[in-house]
């Protein structure tokens, strides 16, 4: 299980570096575009649109779910702290459990997206992808797809993946389980226990198949990535 856990992280941290630097190449794309700083903003919220209304509305979701308060929700460009917010969402102050689950809801409903347009839309077998058939299996599902449900799917991927962790605090409530189950699985091996196999069988599979859906995404990320980064020399 260590192994696949390595992997989930690894992708996860290649994923969130590609997303803020791809969103930093559009918005100097625009503004070499447009010599306009609001504009190049706006231009990236409007194309981050999806993402963005996912991202905020599980927030809200999630609080309702859990009772928490919740006040205005924004989807308007903003900057807080010198960072640049593409919406934002009024939370109560709440205990850190309830918090921790508010803060890592766009991740969670984000990678659930991911999978659903993966599986459904290019009808990838995720479980079943290695390191041979990775690639046939994409080009395959490709070429099967007509240009515009294409350019759709590659849309979404790139809104959903671009959005879901937006902030620092968004990928901390989105890494605290990590950092709770390593903790776990420290402590079984301190005290000499041992894992149930079904469990460790269990989530073996749940981090293989996340490290797939996010090595994907990070591929469609790098094929707009390497372009823009080309331009903005």
């Amino acid at each position: 299980m260590l192994l696949s856990l390595f992997l989930f992280i690894l992708t996860l941290a290649l994923l969130y570096l590609s997303s803020h630097s791809l969103i930093n190449h559009l918005v100097k794309t625009f503004y070499r575009l447009t010599h306009s700083h609001e504009i190049a903003v706006n231009l990236l919220f409007f194309l981050l649109l999806p993402g963005v209304f996912l991202h905020e509305f599980s927030h809200i979701l999630t609080a309702e779910f859990l009772q928490v308060p919740t006040g205005h929700l924004s989807l308007k460009p903003h900057f807080k702290s010198g960072q640049l917010m593409l919406g934002s969402a009024q939370i109560a102050q709440t205990d850190p459990f309830r918090l921790t689950l508010i803060g890592a809801a766009p991740f969670l409903t984000g990678t659930l997206t991911l999978y659903l347009i993966l599986r459904l839309g290019l009808n990838l077998n995720l479980a079943s992808l290695t390191l041979t058939s990775f690639l046939p299996q994409i080009l395959s599902s490709i070429q099967q797809l007509p240009l515009l449900p294409f350019l759709g799917i590659f849309y979404l991927l790139f809104s959903i993946s671009n959005t879901m962790f937006s902030s620092p605090s968004d990928l901390q409530a989105a890494g605290l389980p990590i950092v709770l189950l390593l903790i776990i699985l420290g402590t079984f091996k301190l005290a000499n226990l041992t894992i149930p196999s079904p469990i460790l069988t269990s989530f073996t599979n749940l981090f293989l198949l996340l490290a797939t859906i996010f090595t994907l995404t990070l591929v469609f990320n790098l094929t707009l990535l390497l372009p823009l980064k080309l331009i903005n020399r």
